[in-house]
């Protein structure tokens, strides 16, 4: 990471932070703390700090992501993560963990930490189990977020910075596939202009599984780029996951298939018609976001040689002619994963 981009910014650590969370009142001291940072993001320091019964994790937000590439984003995302998972938790309580602090000046969000038993459900689908009752739940999840949402003026003017989502989804993931590809520019360019100009409820911006806890129940994290715009990006972002990792894990029992009709058909259980986004629309999203995990800025890192090769023809076919229904879809997908 540039130092440049760090010299003036007091990032917290494991040394510091049990003093930190004493001192913003999140725990009643210093003593006795037990802390551990935590790995698998690249946009965020991400440290577990335990005290007691007391189990916290601070999230704080680098201003240059953890990657190959350069890529760049505002540091303020955790103060709109902390109001997005606020909001997220009086729609539907017990699905997102609880903000217990937010720190304006360091950019740093604290939340309580989930019990030792949630697992993060990528990690399940990773080792094939695939469950349809996990991803209905998160259909209808997702759903009740639209829903609850739609059109709401209140919500609109607390979400509608999009520099975030542009900075961490719409340039590494599409604007950077159509500079790498420029076949498929023309496409993309519509797809994200027409993103651009729908504006109709809350977006997560980052909902797939490895952003989702499970065990006795199912936690939604990582809120940062939430935003007022365009709800096919959510569906389409899970839709991606799940077809990747059918594409990875070659999967003939149709369990994966099944999730991705859970999830898909219990959110348009949840949503009214008037916000349910075109199917078509939906899979040429998923088809750029699976070309993302291939030439963008985020590559995936379970993909085989074979399986990146297989990724970027079922990605260019889905953004090209997306078809008109997911059953279409999941069938290109289980004959390309052959």
């Amino acid at each position: 990471m540039s130092g440049e981009l760090t010299d003036a910014i007091k990032l917290l650590s494991v040394a510091s932070v049990a003093d930190y969370l004493a001192a913003r009142g999140v725990l009643p001291g210093s003593d006795g703390v037990l802390a551990r940072e935590l790995g698998g993001g690249v946009s965020n320091v991400v440290i577990s700090a335990h005290h007691g019964d007391q189990r916290v994790v601070v999230k704080q937000a680098l201003p240059r992501l953890r990657v190959h590439d350069e890529w760049l984003a505002k540091r303020e995302r955790a103060l709109n993560e902390g109001e997005a998972l606020r909001l997220a938790a009086e729609i539907t309580p017990g699905s997102v963990p609880r903000v217990l602090d937010v720190d304006g000046e360091l950019c740093a969000l604290t939340i309580e930490e989930a019990p030792e038993t949630e697992v993060p459900w990528k990690e399940r689908l990773l080792a094939g189990d695939s469950d349809p009752a996990v991803a209905q739940r998160l259909g209808q999840v997702l759903g009740a977020w639209h829903a609850a949402t739609f059109r709401r003026e209140d919500v609109a003017q607390a979400f509608g910075d999009l520099e975030a989502f542009d900075q961490l989804r719409v340039d590494p993931y599409y604007r950077t596939v159509a500079r790498r590809r420029s076949q498929l520019a023309a496409p993309i360019d519509a797809y994200v202009a027409r993103m651009e100009a729908t504006h109709v409820c809350l977006v997560h911006g980052d909902y797939s599984p490895k952003n989702v806890l499970v065990g006795e129940g199912v936690w939604v994290l990582d809120f940062e780029v939430a935003h007022f715009g365009d709800p096919a990006f959510d569906l389409a972002f899970m839709l991606s996951h799940l077809f990747l990792k059918r594409v990875h894990l070659s999967q003939r029992d149709g369990s994966l298939e099944g999730c991705a009709r859970a999830f898909l058909g219990a959110y348009r259980d949840t949503v009214p018609r008037e916000l349910q986004p075109d199917t078509a629309y939906v899979l040429g999203h998923v088809g750029c976001l699976i070309a993302a995990r291939v030439d963008g800025k985020s590559p995936v890192e379970y993909l085989s040689e074979d399986g990146r090769r297989v990724a970027r023809a079922l990605g260019e076919s889905l953004l090209i002619s997306p078809p008109a229904t997911l059953d279409e879809a999941l069938l290109a997908v289980a004959q390309a994963a052959l």
